[in-house]
């Protein structure tokens, strides 16, 4: 159940990008380890502007995977149960597999994030700039659109490119 005044708290003393860093910290499996991502983040900051971990984003998407990522997601949420350590029942706390990271489109600072996936040992890293040929031209445009100044300085000629790196674990 829902604790109103609990979500209440946790609203007003956390940021979205605080609460998915949470989520992070939580899960571990196979090569995964969320503490670790986490830690190397914070340590970081000057990498990366915002960062999501979620099941995996297809496009296109005529499979439906990611609808079905979204479904294995809800399902977990609805069927979580707190357990004690010495429990052998325990629960998914959130079935995330993919973090995507939006960051500054320069070089240097892809690189190491291209680094980090490999001390992460992330099974896949993927970089997007709207420029994937995997992608249809359509969606090619619409996403370098989005992603051309992006990221906002303090002012309109310190506007910068974004781009996104994707890590997977198996």
């Amino acid at each position: 159940m829902l604790d109103l005044t609990k979500i209440q708290l946790i609203a007003q003393s956390y940021s979205p990008q605080e609460l998915f860093a949470a989520l992070i910290w939580q899960r571990r499996f196979n090569q995964f380890d969320g503490e670790q991502v986490i830690t190397d983040l914070c340590g970081h900051t000057d990498l990366w502007a915002s960062f999501l971990f979620t099941k995996p984003i297809f496009a296109p998407d005529e499979t439906g995977l990611s609808f079905g990522g979204v479904i294995d997601t809800l399902l977990a949420m609805a069927n979580y149960r707190p357990m004690p350590e010495t429990s052998i029942i325990h629960f998914v706390a959130y079935p995330a597999d993919t973090l995507y990271i939006l960051s500054e489109n320069q070089d240097t600072k892809v690189s190491k994030l291209l680094d980090l996936g490999k001390k992460w040992h992330a099974d896949s890293v993927e970089i997007t700039d709207g420029t994937n040929e995997e992608y249809s031209l359509k969606l090619q445009r619409r996403l370098r659109t989005r992603l051309q100044g992006a990221l906002w300085g303090n002012n309109v000629q310190h506007d910068c490119d974004a781009v996104i790196v994707t890590y997977w674990w198996d």
